[in-house]
């Protein structure tokens, strides 16, 4: 597991998530899209093809103990602090378990990761898996989603030291590939940390916020 300070410079550091960004959608351009469409070119039919959309969830815990911690933190919802300056000039999603702050390509962008955005895109994968498309380019899509939880006697981090706590890591990444358009892709990951004590008490968490999301062109 990553320790307190090198999470914490990770997500302090804006230079090195827009890096990571730019090479993650130069990676993602390089390996999924197809050149330019030819001039004179029509779209083809698709049929459903639910092995091109595919969902992987893992969810690891040692005993129930620690099941029932990964619960408690994927139930945690954002700050509505979190959420307005994820959000910046443009109006705050509104309801109940709002974990969203804009929508790219008519997709929902996390502000954090819950059980209830776990559910959204696992829904939105299974959904392109259903449906006939027509498209210049064969769609894809994919969810991988996995949480950890670790126990921990003490545990720094940002000069506090917290003891005898739970330590959940929450990672998801998206990817859709001319499945939501007909020209355009995306591919993000997200990452939360949620510190609790020995009863489940929320102490901590991080991750919060506005999410990289390269959209790429045909």
């Amino acid at each position: 597991m990553k320790t307190a300070d090198k999470i914490y410079r990770q997500e302090s550091s804006a230079a090195i998530r827009l890096a990571a960004a730019l090479v993650l959608g130069l990676a993602f351009f390089q390996s999924t899209a197809p050149a330019a469409v030819t001039p004179g070119a029509t779209p083809k039919e698709f049929p459903a093809n639910p092995a091109r959309h595919q969902v992987v969830i893992k969810r690891e815990a040692a005993d129930a103990k620690q099941a029932a911690m990964i619960a408690v933190a994927e139930a945690a919802q954002p700050s509505k602090e979190a959420l307005r300056q994820a959000a910046g000039d443009a109006a705050v999603p509104t309801g109940e378990k709002v974990w969203w702050y804009k929508e790219e390509l008519g997709i929902r962008i996390p502000c954090a990761i819950t059980a209830d955005a776990v559910s959204y895109y696992t829904d939105l994968v299974g959904k392109f898996g259903k449906q006939v498309f027509k498209r210049y380019s064969q769609p894809s899509s994919r969810l991988d989603y996995h949480a950890g939880v670790d126990y921990h006697k003490e545990f720094k981090f940002d000069g506090i030291t917290y003891s005898d706590v739970y330590v959940v890591t929450l990672k998801l990444t998206f990817s859709e590939n001319f499945a939501a358009t007909e020209a355009a892709g995306m591919e993000f990951k997200k990452e939360r940390m949620v510190v609790l004590d020995a009863q489940g008490k929320v102490l901590l968490i991080t991750g919060d916020g506005p999410t990289e999301v390269p959209i790429l062109m045909m």
